[in-house]
């Protein structure tokens, strides 16, 4: 007994001396360890003197995320009780400056009936209310449980109207949100909508009217965006996702700003319905566009472009489309294409003289087929600036149909493509067949400005690399790494 008495006020002298350490602090030093706690944490915390209460209340960062766990639902509603007394009764006015709420759906049964989806909901919306009176800056709410679409609440116009708010994401099963007055104004710096419902379109004017300060804007999977008008002094960074089916009938986007940097579009597969994308973005620096072309697009001249991304899925009749992109994105310097898009490219024909400003581009061709071979020279004898190439491949394959060996180096060397010269890192994915071999080759043995150069294979092509290894290199101060793919389990 004795003994352990006496362990016992040593843990508790332990406790003690440790919190004195954290109560000692300056409150800023404090609040910034109490910020790495989980509100469970942190109202254990709270309980353990008066100091510890003092810098609970007022911890300018609050981080709910206490109901993924299956075993939370045993002790819930006596933890949504004690979150509501701390958000409302006890929080007062403390300012809070970061507010996250996390919401994990893992389908219990009790999470799943109406009248625990409407009180959840209720609380959820009132914890926000809270937040805002305490002139939150920086709001999460990402909340997976199921929403019933018929009854959709509304979330808090409070929140878009919180003077103090710089930045929200919003992720919350399509809950519905409605327009703010237009003569609101908002300081808003990062919005990020997920999963919600856009009521109307005047959410999209209430954006380009009040949102002066906005830099970031993001849409995914968003309902209701059918016509949508942004235009911004002030965004820097807009993107969009769908799904196929998100958006029911047309789709109009009309995006323009002068500070616009970065672009990033994803239309989903296979969008229905007529699609509209208008874009007015001169200092434009980053396009990043997944999905299916448009059948109307104006993109302006982006002249200022330096990195774009594109992994179309382009039907037959889209080629006119392919070159009016490529006519806007002519001066762009960093370019990687998927293998769709590089296969309609290589069929192209004229559309290869819109890419003598590339100087570095990246490729998807799938396997090295022999038909494939004549469109990529034509795209390869436009490119006057090119000093980095890199070949993706579907290194895997080893269907007999995949192999092309019809083209060998003295082919290459009859296409005098001026870009060899001058090229200085290459990196090449070598599938099955000798096109990409005698390519490689073509290319160690002719460029002779070359840096670096690293080519993949298969562990079944050893003897084809050593072939590659023997040739007489142009460059003398190149380095050269071979490295073997991964077999995948």
């Amino acid at each position: 007994m004795a003994a352990g008495s006496y362990q016992r006020r040593g843990v508790r002298a332990f406790a003690k001396s440790m919190t004195d350490r954290i109560s000692d602090l300056p409150d800023g030093v404090a609040h910034h360890i109490l910020s790495f706690l989980a509100i469970t944490d942190l109202t254990r915390f709270g309980c353990v003197s008066k100091r510890c209460k003092q810098l609970y209340l007022s911890t300018p960062s609050l981080d709910i995320d206490v109901f993924s766990d299956a075993h939370m639902v045993s002790c819930f509603k006596p933890l949504l009780s004690s979150l509501d007394r701390f958000l409302w009764m006890h929080r007062g006015v403390n300012k809070i400056q970061r507010f996250r709420i996390y919401w994990d759906d893992f389908r219990h049964d009790d999470f799943l009936r109406r009248a625990f989806l409407e009180d959840a909901t209720f609380r959820l919306m009132t914890w926000i209310h809270n937040a805002v009176s305490c002139n939150v800056e920086v709001l999460e709410v990402d909340i997976r449980m199921l929403i019933d679409r018929k009854r959709r609440p509304l979330f808090p116009l409070s929140v878009f109207l919180c003077g103090s708010l710089k930045s929200l994401f919003l992720n919350m099963g399509h809950i519905l949100l409605k327009a703010p007055s237009l003569t609101s104004s908002s300081n808003l710096e990062y919005l990020k909508l997920r999963c919600v419902c856009i009521k109307d379109e005047g959410f999209f004017k209430w954006i380009s009217s009040s949102c002066k300060c906005i830099k970031d804007l993001h849409l995914e999977y968003v309902d209701g965006m059918n016509n949508v008008t942004i235009e911004s002094s002030s965004l820097k960074s807009f993107s969009f996702e769908m799904f196929d089916d998100s958006v029911d009938g047309d789709c109009h986007f009309n995006i323009s700003g002068e500070k616009l940097e970065e672009i990033c579009i994803d239309w989903g597969d296979r969008p229905t319905g007529s699609r509209l994308l208008n874009i007015r973005a001169p200092n434009l620096k980053y396009l990043k566009w997944r999905g299916g072309l448009m059948m109307r697009q104006n993109l302006g001249e982006l002249m200022c472009l330096e990195k774009a991304e594109l992994s179309w899925k382009p039907e037959a009749d889209d080629l006119n489309f392919l070159s009016e992109v490529l006519c806007s994105i002519s001066r762009v310097k960093v370019l990687t294409l998927n293998n769709e898009t590089s296969m309609a490219l290589f069929n192209g024909g004229s559309t290869a003289r819109l890419l003598g400003y590339v100087f570095h581009l990246c490729i998807y061709i799938g396997r090295f087929h022999d038909i494939l071979v004549p469109g990529m020279v034509s795209v390869f004898g436009g490119l006057h600036n090119l000093n980095t190439l890199e070949i993706k491949s579907d290194h895997w394959s080893w269907d007999p149909e995949a192999y092309g060996s019809g083209f060998d180096m003295e082919y290459w060397g009859l296409q005098n493509l001026s870009f060899i010269h001058q090229l200085k890192e290459v990196t090449m994915e070598l599938c099955a067949g000798s096109n990409g071999i005698q390519f490689a080759k073509y290319i160690l043995e002719h460029a002779q400005n070359l840096k670096k150069v690293k080519i993949f294979h298969s562990p079944w092509r050893r003897n084809d690399i050593a072939e590659v290894k023997k040739s007489k290199m142009a460059s003398n101060i190149a380095t050269v790494v071979f490295e073997e793919y991964r077999i995948p389990r």
